[in-house]
C-alpha cells in the first residue's frame, strides 16, 4: 500500500471485478443454480450493507459519511472538483463493504499485517536509494531529510506509514518471542524496527516525530507488561535509550531544528507579522487553521459543500491580508478542520465516531495498541487534511475498517496475557 500513490480505487474496483468473475466461473462449475451466481453482485453488496447496518461499527458511520459527502454535491459550486473528491471519498463505501464479507483467521491476518510491512520496508528501502541517486551515489545530508528522502510520498505521509509499521511490527515481534521462534527471525524484524525509526528521525516531519515517541514510550510499556520480567525491563530500557539516543544525535539535527522552529512559533503567535514575508510551516499552519476556523463559523457550522471548502479557506485569507500563505495556495492542514469546512458539524461528528469506535472502544489484551494507533491517526490529522489525499485516505480507511472487521482474530493472536519470567 505505501508504494500505491494513484489509481487505487480503479485498483480496487478492478480487483473486485476479476473475484466476480472467478466465483461465477467457480459456481458455474460446481452446478449451483444460476440464481446463485447471476445475482451474486447483488447478493455480495447486499450481504455486506446488511452485516454493516446490524453491527453499526465504524464502517457504518463510514457508509454515512460517504453518503452526506454525495447529498454535499447538491450545494457544490464546483461540480467538477467535487466529482474527483467523491472518487476519492469512495474507500469509505467499498473498504466497508470489502472487510464486511472477509472471514478472519489467524494466517489471514499474520499474512495481511506482514504484507503492508513488507510495503514499509520496500517503501525505506527504496528512499534510502533513491536519495543516494539524487546525491550522485554518495552520501550527502542534505539529501537524506524531508522532502528528498520520501521518495514518492509527502514526508508526513511518509512517516505515517512507516509509523504503523513500527508499532504492528513492535506486536509480531512480542508475539514470535511469545511463540519461542527462531532467534533469526525476531533479529530481522529488530533490524526493520531501528531502520523504521531512524528513516522517520531523519525525514523530520514534526507529526511523524512525535507520533514515534508517543509509539516507542507505549510499546516500551506494553511490551514489560506482556513479558513481565525484570530482565527484559531492564535489557529493553537500556536497548531503547541507547538506540533513540544514537538516532537522535546522529540524525536529528534537522529535527531539532524544526522543533525549535514550531516553539518559535507558539511563542510569537499573537506578535505582529509581515503577512506577505515568508514563515514557517509551523507558523503557517496557525494561519490556516486560524482563518479555517472563522470561515467554518461564517458557513454557521454547516460547510460548503464537498470541493468549495478549500476555495472559502482562500477567500478568508484574502479578506485578512494573508498574501504568503495566500500565495501556497494550501488547505486546512487539519482533517478536522477540512471535513468541517465542506461538510459541516455533521461531517466532523461522524469523523470522530469513525476514529473512536475503530481505535478506543475495544478490551481486550490488544487494546493498548488499539488504544494506540487511534492516537497517532488523530495526531496525523490534527496537522494534515490526510484524507484529502489517495495516500491518505485509503491508508486510514483501511486500517479502521482493518481494526474493526478483524477485531475478534486480533484478541486471539495477539494473546500475551501468559507471562515469560
Amino acid at each position: 500500500m505505501p508504494l500505491v500513490v494513484k489509481g487505487f480505487p480503479i485498483l480496487i474496483i478492478i480487483t473486485a471485478c476479476i473475484g466476480i468473475v472467478y466465483f461465477f466461473r467457480a459456481y458455474q462449475r460446481l452446478g449451483k443454480p444460476k440464481k446463485d451466481y447471476y445475482f451474486l453482485p447483488y447478493n455480495l453488496l447486499r450481504d455486506g450493507l446488511l452485516k454493516i447496518i446490524k453491527e453499526r461499527n465504524a464502517m457504518f458511520f463510514m457508509v454515512i459519511l460517504f453518503f452526506v459527502y454525495c447529498i454535499s454535491l447538491l450545494f457544490s459550486e464546483d461540480i467538477e472538483n467535487a466529482g474527483g473528491k467523491i472518487i476519492l471519498k469512495s474507500c469509505y463505501i467499498y473498504f466497508p463493504l470489502i472487510f464486511s464479507l472477509t472471514k478472519w483467521d489467524k494466517d489471514k491476518l499474520i499474512r495481511v499485517i506482514d504484507f503492508f510491512l513488507v510495503g514499509c520496508v520496500l517503501q525505506v528501502f527504496i528512499s534510502y536509494i533513491d536519495a543516494y541517486f539524487q546525491s550522485g551515489w554518495k552520501y550527502n545530508p542534505a539529501e537524506f531529510y524531508y522532502t528528498k528522502l520520501s521518495f514518492n510520498l509527502h514526508p508526513s505521509y511518509a512517516a505515517f506509514f512507516i509509523s504503523i509499521g513500527f508499532i504492528l511490527n513492535c506486536a509480531r515481534i512480542i508475539q514470535l518471542i511469545k511463540m519461542k521462534q527462531r532467534a533469526f527471525y525476531i533479529f530481522i524484524r529488530l533490524i526493520f524496527l531501528i531502520a523504521f525509526a531512524v528513516y522517520i528521525v531523519m525525514l523530520s516531519s514534526k507529526s511523524g516525530l512525535l507520533s514515534l515517541t508517543i509509539s516507542v514510550i507505549t510499546m516500551l510499556f506494553y511490551a514489560f507488561y506482556c513479558f513481565k520480567s525484570r530482565r527484559m525491563i531492564l535489557i529493553g530500557s537500556f536497548c531503547v535509550v541507547l538506540l533513540v539516543g544514537s538516532g537522535v544525535f546522529l540524525f536529528g539535527e534537522r529535527a531539532a531544528i524544526k522543533f525549535s522552529e514550531m516553539g518559535r512559533s507558539l511563542k510569537n503567535k499573537n506578535s505582529i507579522r509581515n503577512k506577505s514575508a515568508k514563515m514557517s510551516s509551523s507558523a503557517t499552519r496557525l494561519v490556516l487553521w486560524e482563518n479555517s476556523l472563522i470561515a467554518i463559523e461564517n458557513s454557521n457550522y454547516m460547510g460548503y459543500g464537498l470541493g468549495d471548502g478549500k476555495q472559502k479557506l482562500q477567500d478568508q485569507l484574502a479578506k485578512n491580508g494573508e498574501e504568503f500563505v495566500l500565495y501556497k495556495n494550501y488547505n486546512s492542514h487539519n482533517q478536522f478542520l477540512e471535513t468541517t469546512l465542506s461538510i459541516g458539524l455533521i461531517g466532523l461528528i461522524l469523523l470522530l465516531l469513525i476514529i473512536s469506535l475503530g481505535t478506543f472502544r475495544f478490551v481486550g489484551e490488544f487494546t493498548t495498541v488499539y488504544i494506540l494507533l487511534g492516537v497517532i491517526i488523530i495526531v496525523n490529522l490534527s496537522v494534515e487534511s490526510m484524507m484529502e489525499k489517495q495516500a491518505g485516505s485509503i491508508a486510514i480507511v483501511w486500517l479502521l475498517c482493518l481494526l474493526v472487521s478483524a477485531k475478534d482474530s486480533f484478541k486471539t493472536v495477539f494473546n500475551f496475557k501468559s507471562g515469560l519470567r
